[in-house]
């Protein structure tokens, strides 16, 4: 991930004197935003010096340099930056980081008295080393818990979804639903290998070798780790970067095979995000950030 701490501040403006007090107006330059009228609310009660009329209104406000400084890069950063010289992600770092969907980063903060999740610091940061500790530490236990994959029968005979179920330790067949191991399979699966129903549908099967490489693959995280099929997969990165594009050509610039195949983390990137009277859409630039955020994750 790029270090995106310094984003919208020019760089001699770190130089200057961190103690001096300056104005809305060098605050909004400071910070990119096109007047003081613009100052979000969350910097206003930051100001280190308030000066009021005699009706309590707001005469001025004044920072200091350092203020401004720790506000871009604790508040107007995406992905990761730096406190106290430790390096801090926030959810979309996190996200790119552990290689895993917003909606999972959610659940683990959601949970986080039950499962040991790190503290968030400053708000919205978590640091770096704690968040590899606790993830290695959380897949190890969850590689103790894979249930135990039944290895007899022929290696080449082809079975079914249910019987899948049961090598694998699972009850029922339907119990393979939207797990990392039936995308797995699905992915392994040959037409050739299936059976045609009377509805016109097909019946899946695998060789039992398959299932067993499948199950043997497990390493007890959700999803697909970040990267895994980047070496398999094109990218196709010619086209206009703000040309905004719909699923099917997301599909095919990414290189997957069927918009259902997007995975929820691009999903959840869109830059115009599903509604009742609107499709998604993504920027070619962000499917390329995507796909290089999967690459070096």
């Amino acid at each position: 991930m790029r270090d995106r701490s310094t984003r919208g501040l020019p760089a001699d403006d770190r130089t200057a004197n961190p103690e001096e007090l300056v104005s809305s107006t060098e605050a909004a330059r400071l910070l990119g935003y096109s007047r003081p009228e613009k100052l979000p609310q969350a910097l206003l009660a930051e100001a280190d010096v308030t000066e009021r009329r005699d009706d309590g209104t707001v005469k001025r406000r004044l920072w200091r340099r350092r203020t401004l400084w720790r506000y871009a890069d604790l508040a107007m950063t995406t992905g990761n930056t730096i406190i106290a010289g430790r390096p801090a992600v926030d959810r979309a770092g996190l996200a790119a980081l552990t290689g895993v969907t917003l909606a999972t980063v959610d659940r683990w903060i959601a949970e986080s008295s039950s499962n040991g999740f790190p503290s968030v610091q400053e708000k919205r940061w978590y640091y770096v080393d704690e968040i590899q500790r606790w993830h290695t530490e959380r897949q190890a236990e969850q590689r103790t818990r894979l249930s135990v994959v039944d290895r007899s029968g022929d290696p080449d005979e082809l079975v079914t979804k249910e019987q899948a179920a049961r090598i694998v330790g699972y009850a029922k067949g339907d119990h393979l639903d939207n797990s990392p191991l039936f995308a797995a399979l699905r992915e392994r699966n040959d037409p050739r290998d299936n059976v045609a129903l009377p509805s016109g549908r097909s019946r899946l099967r695998w060789p039992r070798r398959v299932v067993w490489e499948v199950a043997d693959a497990r390493t007890g995280r959700r999803g697909r780790p970040a990267g895994a099929l980047a070496a398999t997969r094109v990218i196709d990165r010619s086209g206009d970067p703000d040309e905004l594009v719909g699923a099917a050509e997301a599909t095919r610039v990414l290189g997957y095979k069927h918009p259902s195949g997007l995975p929820r983390g691009v999903l959840d990137r869109a830059d115009v995000p599903l509604s009742p009277g609107t499709s998604r859409k993504w920027r070619r630039s962000t499917l390329w950030a995507i796909a290089d955020e999967s690459t070096k994750a």
